[in-house]
C-alpha cells in the first residue's frame, strides 16, 4: 500500500515531467521504482521516493548535459535532482532526517556507494536499458552512430554492482544487433 507521501511524490514527478514535456522520464521514474522493489523487496519509503525523483532536475532544467558520462556533469545532475527533491519534501513538511536520507540516495544514484545507493543505481540502469536503450539504439543506428551507442550501453552496464541486476541487464548489451 502506498503512503500519502509516496502518492503525492508520484503525482508531483508525473506533473513535473509532463510540464517539462518529458513523458518518457515519467515511465523511467516508475520503472526505476519497480526495479528497486525487485532488487530489494523490503526497500523503505525513502529509497522508493529517491527512485521517483532521481532525475527530476531534467523536468526543470532540460537536457543541459546531453547524457554526458563526464563525472563533473553527473555530479551536477545528481546534486540538482537532490535539491529539487528537497524543495518538494520541505513543502510537504517532511522531517529533516527523511529529507537528508532521500537527498543522500539521489546524490549518488549515478555511481552508487553504499548498499542502498547501489540499489538505486542498479535500478536506474535497468530502467534505462528497458525504457531507453532500444529506442536510442534504433536512433543511433539510423544516424550511423552505432559505435557510440555500444559504448553507452557498456558504460551503463559497468555501473551495475549486483549480480542480480547484471543478469537482468545483460541481454540489453546485445541490442546493437538490431
Amino acid at each position: 500500500m502506498k503512503s500519502s507521501l509516496y502518492k503525492k511524490s508520484e503525482k508531483f514527478v508525473i506533473n513535473s515531467f509532463k510540464k517539462g514535456n518529458r513523458p518518457t522520464d515519467v515511465s523511467h521514474a516508475k520503472r526505476t521504482v519497480y526495479w528497486i522493489k525487485q532488487l530489494e523487496p523490503k526497500a523503505d519509503e525513502a529509497l522508493l521516493i529517491a527512485g521517483l525523483f532521481h532525475d527530476i532536475e531534467r523536468a526543470f532544467h532540460g537536457d543541459w548535459k546531453k547524457g554526458s558520462s563526464n563525472a563533473k556533469f553527473l555530479r551536477k545532475h545528481q546534486n540538482m535532482s537532490a535539491l529539487e527533491t528537497e524543495k518538494f519534501l520541505k513543502n510537504e513538511k517532511v522531517g529533516s532526517d527523511f529529507i537528508k536520507r532521500v537527498k543522500y540516495l539521489i546524490a549518488r544514484h549515478e555511481e552508487g556507494g553504499d548498499n542502498d545507493q547501489n540499489i538505486l543505481c542498479d535500478a536506474d540502469c535497468i530502467a534505462y536499458f528497458e525504457e531507453k536503450a532500444l529506442r536510442n539504439a534504433k536512433k543511433h543506428k539510423q544516424e550511423g552512430r552505432s559505435k557510440e551507442m555500444i559504448k553507452k550501453l557498456k558504460y551503463y552496464f559497468s555501473r551495475i554492482s549486483s549480480s542480480k541486476a547484471r543478469k537482468i541487464s545483460k541481454p540489453y548489451l546485445f541490442i546493437r544487433k538490431l
